[in-house]
């Protein structure tokens, strides 16, 4: 389980889109660090890029973090000048104990969600999300179990249905929630599709590998697939 959890939100202030009005709202509940990274050329010093840029990158962190903090957002923000996002976003990721990192997208409404469960082990930290989100927001919610061997297969209906009833025992209404089981052949594809007719989407993170662990392959293809913003939920560290 997750106790206030805090959301990472990587912008690249050398070229800063700002983060949509609804998809601010519907992270109020959660605690954000406002990661501001400027892109560092190879070959090039790091501290070079940083005396050129370092005021304008400031500026645009700041402008950035004042969207959230007008809406009320406890919000935290750091700049760094890095040769590696990915890299970047994780090490930030573990020195403010981010429990989810999120990719930015287009939210021009945010009425209908998409939650991607895969495993018991991270199940119960992605539904905890879910719920802040869903008790500061009048929303629609589309459970997809992202490990169905067989459409109507009973496993993936316990776990679907499961998910369900601890949503409905914390409070949130049942006519809210719906699911989506999808075939071993069809997952990838019925992901895509779905998110592409939802607003939002979160999911767990996958393989422990870097560059899969923060914003994975398959959370990308999300993003680049759909434009959707997609929050991705880390499995839990010692902390």
């Amino acid at each position: 389980m997750i106790e206030n959890p805090t959301i990472l939100v990587p912008i690249d202030v050398s070229d800063p889109d700002e983060p949509a009005l609804d998809l601010i709202g519907a992270v109020h509940p959660l605690r954000i660090v406002l990661l501001g990274y400027h892109p560092v050329p190879d070959q090039t010093a790091p501290q070079q890029i940083r005396d050129a840029h370092e005021q304008d990158a400031t500026d645009a962190l700041e402008a950035c973090a004042r969207r959230f903090a007008d809406a009320g957002v406890d919000l935290e923000s750091v700049l760094v000048f890095t040769r590696d996002r990915v890299q970047t976003t994780d090490r930030v990721a573990n020195e403010y104990d981010c429990d989810a990192v999120l990719v930015p997208g287009e939210a021009a409404t945010l009425s209908r969600v998409l939650v991607s469960l895969k495993d018991e082990q991270n199940m119960f930290r992605v539904l905890e999300v879910i719920r802040l989100v869903m008790e500061a927001n009048d929303l629609e919610v589309t459970l997809f179990h992202a490990d169905s061997v067989e459409r109507g297969s009973a496993r993936s209906e316990l776990y679907l249905r499961g998910a369900t009833d601890w949503l409905v025992e914390q409070g949130l209404p049942r006519e809210s929630i719906s699911w989506e089981e999808p075939t071993a052949e069809t997952q990838e594809r019925d992901l895509l599709d779905l998110a592409d007719s939802h607003d939002f989407v979160v999911m767990g993170e996958h393989e422990p590998g870097i560059r899969e662990r923060v914003i994975g392959d398959l959370p990308n293809r999300v993003h680049d697939t759909t434009g959707r913003p997609v929050l991705v939920v880390r499995k839990e560290r010692n902390r």
